[in-house]
């Protein structure tokens, strides 16, 4: 069956079909804090974007398969929300932590050694340590770029706010390298290499040293906030979330003892679509 899988996120709608992706940025979850009810506008918009790229899956002959993560998982009023796409026809799949997070790494692994996969999103980032034999570590962390940019704060008061939140990720075991996957690190490698328009080809397989991020982020911060959308490889809807996603990234590198990361494509998309064809 020729599936169309659309991942709703807590910043982006995105689509994973015939071998290419289409986002959409909606940030759903914004000004939500864990617990807390979406806001009307932005189920409204998030909605109206799944419904967009169902059409276009549909028109296309494709089976629609759709699942929803952190935003909808937590919020108070996530049903409100599965409720506006089953009324338009579509249901949705609400991963459980542990789902979300096998389906990242089932993305992203590429069947050699132990790996850890971070997938930060806008409202959790999900680190899972595993190997051809298995998976050995996960957790979810209900922090992502969109509720750290939340916090309301800015360097270094929000490093040292972050750094403190990624110590529930406990004791993590060894592991040999981290596969980066989801749309902040995606975007520090645009940034940091000037890929303009967005390109995922040039993007794949990138490396970025704990070094370029802590750069990265602090020219980001530097730049007044009306100047930022003229940066090269910065969307303008991600203007205040990337910048607050690099401190996350970077506070979760130190925390690891990580100097470099290895940025990738393949994620929870590639991952959900192996488990609808086995």
């Amino acid at each position: 069956m020729n599936y169309g899988v659309i991942d709703v996120g807590s910043n982006s709608v995105r689509l994973l079909f015939n071998g290419k992706k289409q986002v959409i940025n909606t940030q759903l979850s914004e000004k939500n804090v864990p617990g807390g009810a979406l806001l009307e506008t932005a189920i409204n918009r998030t909605a109206d974007a799944v419904f967009t790229l169902a059409d276009f899956v549909e028109n296309e002959g494709g089976t629609v398969k759709i699942f929803a993560t952190e935003a909808v998982r937590s919020a108070s009023n996530g049903s409100d929300f599965i409720d506006v796409l089953k009324k338009n026809g579509l249901d949705v799949d609400v991963l459980s932590p542990e789902t979300e997070a096998r389906i990242g790494f089932d993305g992203a692994y590429d069947g050699t050694g132990t790996k850890a996969v971070l997938d930060v999103g806008g409202a959790s980032s999900e680190l899972i340590v595993g190997s051809s034999d298995g998976i050995s570590y996960s957790h979810s962390l209900p922090l992502g770029s969109v509720r750290t940019k939340d916090l309301g704060v800015l360097p270094p008061k929000l490093n040292a706010l972050v750094a403190q939140r990624v110590k529930e990720y406990g004791n993590v075991p060894p592991f040999d390298s981290i596969v980066s996957i989801g749309g902040t690190s995606s975007s520090l490698v645009a940034i940091r290499d000037k890929v303009e328009p967005y390109d995922g080809e040039k993007i794949h397989l990138k490396k970025l040293s704990l070094y370029e991020i802590e750069r990265i982020v602090e020219f980001l911060y530097a730049t007044p906030i009306e100047e930022r959308a003229k940066i090269p490889g910065l969307h303008p809807k991600k203007i205040l979330v990337i910048p607050a996603g690099g401190v996350l990234i970077a506070e979760i590198m130190k925390y690891l003892g990580a100097e470099e990361i290895t940025v990738s494509e393949n994620d929870n998309l590639e991952g959900y679509l192996a488990r609808l064809e086995k």
